[in-house]
Formats: structure tokens, C-alpha cells, sequence
């Protein structure tokens, strides 16, 4: 079975639904065909972390969220808990042209916002192309906006094999889902954190609900006959109901007693429907962690083991042990 890796940095900010249909569910997908792997890049966030509690809370609230979703056989695993992962990255950082880091997108946000550029952000790349190499992982989904990541660990890779004659490091290919919906958020745009039109999954379901109620709508009457095709609601709405559930709920838009707020209720009862059992999950682990400590302990294990094997090849091959 191929190995497929993906990461997401603990931003601390929550998921809503557009990250739960984005990348979350094909992720579900994916694990259903293969080795499926998610690691949390908690390094990465240190470019712009400098707070010791904030990061934990991050940490801790994000991993709640993917272990309510995920199923069991997705393993998850802390880069901060892979013994060798910074050393890994320090021996590639020697086959990396410093002229391929100055087109990295990380760096040239940075510059382009005129901010103290710290190292970390500048190395970002090599640390990336460490994580994504050294498993053996076959395959790993991408953003076309992170696309490069993969683009520069597999030139790195390449790099290394080719300066020391080797066929060592595997140069995984990328899952780019060309099908990924955009999900509408509150005021129609897409839906997204820097919008601020977002619909978290674990909010309370009083929270929930305001947030519900204020998506944008149209102006009609509610005697007005209304086109569900041509609403930010029912747009929601054919995310999470049956198709015989869509064609109820579309009919009742073109009835005269029908508003936008009983859509909208509509649309709360599906949402805590759909993520009844996780949403579940998440509050019981927010009560004990225990779980959550164990599904990472097995985890992290089983990552340094493979990490372990490959750093332990790369030492020899680079004459540091012999």
C-alpha cells in the first residue's frame, strides 16, 4: 500500500467547514486507499509563535479537532517528538542553493510585508523538504497555493542524490484534488479565516446558531417565492442533505410561508447532525485526553522509527558515521 503524508501547522484560530470540505474529508478519502499520515508541524509555527502557552493551547485545541474527525487508522504524529528531524534538515540545508530559498513564497510574503524576516522563516523550506523526505512517503496532497513545498523538497531530494551518487532519498509525487469546492461563508465570499465569515465545526451550539443566522441572504418577503440556487443558505444546506432532503427544502423555498431564518434553522439541525458524533468526541476529549495521548504516542513512535532508519543511512552516506 503507498504512503501518502500531509501537515497542518497549529494555528490556534479553530476549523471551520470550508477546511473540513477543503481538506479534511479528502483526507478521509484518501486514507480509505492508503497509508495515511498527518503530522503537525508545531516547528513552523515558531516563525511566528513566541509564546510558549499560546502554541500549546494551539496544539492542543487543533489536535482535538482532527482526532473527532479522523478516523483511527490515519496516524498522527508531532514533529517536535521526531528525535532527528532538525538534523535531517541541517545536512540537506548543506545541498541547498541559497538562490532556491530567495524564491520561496514563505520568504517573499515576508518580504513583501516589510516584516523582521527571522532565519526560520528564511529556512522554512529545508525544514519543509525534512519532513516531507524523510519517510519514504510515496505520495502528498497539496494545495495549488502550497504546491511548491512538495516542488522544492523534491529538488532538494534530487539535489542530495545527486551530489553524493545515490538513489536515496524518494521523490514524492503530488495529489492536487482539482474538484475542491469552495465553500460560501456568511457574507457569500468564500469561506475563509481572514474574512472573518467563517462557520467553526466545535463552536456551542448557541454560538453556532448566531453565526448561522447571520449569513447574508436575499430581501425578499416572507410571502415572496425565493431561488434556493441563488442563496448563500441553501448553498450551505446542499453540503450536509440528501439529495430527497435538498428537493424538500427547495420547495419549500418557492413556498409562500417559507423565510430565509426557518433555512436557516434548517441548515443548524444539519450541521449538528452531520457532526453530532465528532462534535461529541471533541467535547469528551477536551474532559480527558487520554485518547488523544495515546493515538500521539503511537504516533510519534512509529514516525521516529521510520525517521530513525533514514537518518541513520543518511549519516553513513554522508561520513558522519561510519
Amino acid at each position: 500500500m503507498k504512503k501518502i503524508l500531509t501537515g497542518i501547522k497549529p494555528t490556534g484560530s479553530g476549523m471551520h467547514i470550508g477546511n473540513y470540505f477543503g481538506a479534511v474529508l479528502p483526507l478521509i478519502e484518501l486514507s480509505k486507499k492508503y497509508d495515511t499520515t498527518l503530522f503537525i508541524p508545531d516547528y513552523h509555527s515558531l516563525t511566528s509563535v513566541h509564546d510558549g502557552d499560546i502554541l500549546t493551547q494551539n496544539k492542543a485545541r487543533m489536535l482535538r479537532e482532527y482526532i473527532s474527525l479522523l478516523p483511527k487508522n490515519v496516524r498522527i504524529f508531532e514533529q517536535s517528538k521526531i528525535d532527528h528531524i532538525n538534523n535531517m534538515a541541517w545536512v540537506l540545508s548543506s545541498v541547498t542553493p541559497y538562490s532556491l530559498m530567495l524564491r520561496a513564497h514563505s520568504f517573499k510574503d515576508a518580504q513583501n510585508k516589510n516584516s523582521d524576516i527571522n532565519m526560520a522563516i528564511f529556512n522554512y523550506p529545508i525544514l519543509m523538504a525534512a519532513d516531507i523526505i524523510s519517510y519514504d512517503f510515496d505520495i502528498v496532497p497539496v494545495g495549488k497555493d502550497q504546491k511548491q513545498h512538495l516542488e522544492f523538497a523534491r529538488d532538494i531530494a534530487g539535489n542530495f542524490n545527486r551530489t553524493y551518487g545515490v538513489d536515496f532519498f524518494k521523490l514524492p509525487e503530488p495529489h492536487i484534488d482539482e474538484t475542491v469546492m469552495t465553500i460560501p461563508g456568511t457574507d457569500g465570499r468564500k469561506m475563509s479565516k481572514s474574512y472573518n465569515n467563517h462557520i467553526w465545526i466545535f463552536d456551542d451550539e448557541k454560538t453556532l446558531k448566531k453565526k448561522i443566522m447571520s449569513i447574508v441572504t436575499g430581501s425578499e418577503w416572507l410571502d415572496d417565492p425565493k431561488d434556493p440556487e441563488n442563496c448563500n443558505v441553501f448553498a450551505l444546506i446542499k453540503l450536509f442533505a440528501s439529495e430527497e432532503k435538498q428537493t424538500e427544502i427547495a420547495q419549500k423555498y418557492r413556498e409562500w410561508w417559507y423565510g430565509y431564518g426557518h433555512a436557516k434553522l434548517e441548515l443548524l439541525d444539519l450541521i449538528l447532525q452531520y457532526f453530532s458524533e465528532a462534535r461529541a468526541k471533541y467535547q469528551a476529549l477536551e474532559k480527558d485526553d487520554n485518547e488523544l495521548q495515546h493515538r500521539l504516542e503511537k504516533g510519534n513512535h512509529e514516525a521516529n522509527e521510520m525517521a530513525t532508519q533514514k537518518y541513520t543511512q543518511l549519516m553513513h552516506i554522508v561520513g558522519l558515521w561510519k
